[in-house]
């Protein structure tokens, strides 16, 4: 709950969401790993950069509900709220509730952004796309540190899982040649690059992270990659010069009527959120299914060799437009 209410007194949104507390999942702690299969595939899961690492759970249940294990990597000080080793609590803010320094440093190089992004998709052809994204991304020196530092993180839970307790019980199960990579917002972009370095990671997907930072815009990433644009305006399609050219294969899919929050539980939350534009027109509930058959279907095609009736355009949804990209 506090991860909330730092969220809150930061945006001033007073007790708006305290009921949360009362918010009731499907999830059990320390539950004991099912016995059958032997081994469960896994996805690694990141949140947005300042975003709720719980803002998934619904989808992260959805997914254990159809026998993934879900790791959900948490990075301390660049999310609303972690709790380290030692139990101390830690949040994405400073003494005076401000945002910590290095933060601020990361969204001031973000300032341009929006502006650049609307002209790299009305750009005409793909040289000046280019030209336009390397002039952005390579201003980002802070934002690269993110992007390593992610990385960095994610390569070490994979290498330093638990070995005792409820949680290594779990760990024990994993099965990480058959490893997903997927976030929403930075924690999408870090994950893609994740897999540009690591080969364990076997297929990527990025919830409308844009754009792509890091090294992919000269790297080959060996796994297939899903990218799911949302409906904001001047964004969709910004990084498809970077994924067509680097992933093995690359998805595209739009979600109409959808803003950045709308694939993350706080499309639920309503309240001056909603009354900030802060989602679209569509339903939590409609949002919610949407994003959970997107990543069920691609990662178990991916990984798990079950064709996806969604992405070979036999199970249409209303709203969603899927696209193999190919060059």
């Amino acid at each position: 709950m506090e991860e909330v209410l730092s969220f809150a007194r930061l945006a001033k949104l007073g007790d708006a969401f305290q009921g949360l507390e009362f918010v009731q999942t499907h999830a059990t702690i320390d539950a004991e790993p099912a016995q059958s299969p032997a081994r469960f595939p896994v996805i690694v899961f990141q949140a947005g950069y300042t975003g709720l690492p719980s803002s998934h759970t619904a989808l992260m249940e959805d997914l254990a509900s159809h026998g993934w294990a879900v790791l959900n990597l948490i990075h301390p000080y660049e999310v609303t709220g972690a709790t380290l080793a030692d139990g101390t609590f830690v949040t994405f803010t400073d003494e005076k509730n401000a945002l910590r320094s290095g933060i601020t440093d990361v969204f001031n190089e973000w300032g341009p952004e929006g502006g650049t992004m609307e002209k790299i998709v009305a750009a005409a052809d793909d040289a000046e796309k280019e030209k336009l994204m390397r002039g952005y991304l390579g201003a980002l020196k802070n934002t690269d540190q993110v992007v390593k530092r992610w990385t960095l993180d994610a390569k070490y839970a994979l290498d330093h899982l638990p070995k005792t307790g409820a949680s290594g019980r779990i760990a024990s199960k994993l099965d990480l040649s058959r490893l997903g990579v997927a976030g929403h917002s930075m924690g999408g972009v870090a994950g893609a690059q994740f897999c540009v370095e690591d080969r364990r990671c076997k297929a990527a997907l990025n919830l409308d992270g844009i754009p792509q930072y890091g090294t992919m815009i000269d790297t080959k990433m060996p796994a297939p990659f899903l990218m799911v644009y949302s409906g904001r305006a001047g964004r969709a399609g910004a990084s498809d010069i970077i994924y067509k050219r680097s992933a093995s294969k690359y998805y595209r899919v739009d979600v109409k009527d959808t803003m950045h929050l709308d694939f993350t539980d706080m499309n639920y939350w309503g309240g001056p959120l909603r009354q900030r534009g802060a989602y679209g027109k569509i339903d939590p509930a409609r949002a919610a299914e949407i994003t959970r058959t997107i990543v069920r279907e691609y990662f178990g095609q991916e990984i798990l060799k079950q064709p996806s009736p969604l992405l070979a355009g036999k199970a249409a949804m209303d709203g969603v437009t899927v696209t193999e990209v190919r060059q």
